[in-house]
């Protein structure tokens, strides 16, 4: 069985650098970048099982990217987790309307973390759901 790839997206060093330590501690295959631009450069070149955003990234935000996503047939299925600092109701609610699958604020402890990736990368949870393209009935 190969390595679940996640692309973690944060434009703060430290925060990217600890989220790959958390996430390649438990056999994810993690790379990163610190930006929305060069997120749509690595996704155009490998593919992925799940995308973790920031939201306040420099350029893009983590709100455009993840529509970015949602656009592209070749990505539009990727799940797409936020994890920011951004708390407010109506943060949430664009992170939702962007087509995120789950928001989550920081500081999150690294045992909820690993246990919502671990709900969507694990075919047999609740989260692994595909998702359906929309229908232009």
């Amino acid at each position: 069985m190969s390595k679940k790839r996640i692309l973690a997206v944060d434009d703060d060093a430290t925060a990217l650098n600890a989220l790959r330590q958390i996430l390649s501690q438990k056999g994810y295959e993690v790379s990163t970048a610190p930006e929305g631009d060069a997120a749509l450069e690595i996704l155009a070149q490998q593919t992925f099982d799940l995308a973790i955003l920031d939201v306040g990234l420099p350029g893009m935000s983590g709100f455009d990217l993840c529509r970015e996503i949602r656009k592209n047939p070749a990505t539009q299925d990727l799940p797409v987790i936020f994890l920011t600092a951004k708390s407010l109701l109506m943060d949430m609610a664009e992170g939702e309307d962007a087509g995120s699958d789950l928001y989550l604020i920081k500081p999150v402890l690294a045992t909820k973390l690993l246990n919502m990736v671990g709900m969507f990368l694990n075919n047999e949870a609740p989260l692994a759901k595909k998702r359906r393209p929309a229908t232009n009935a």
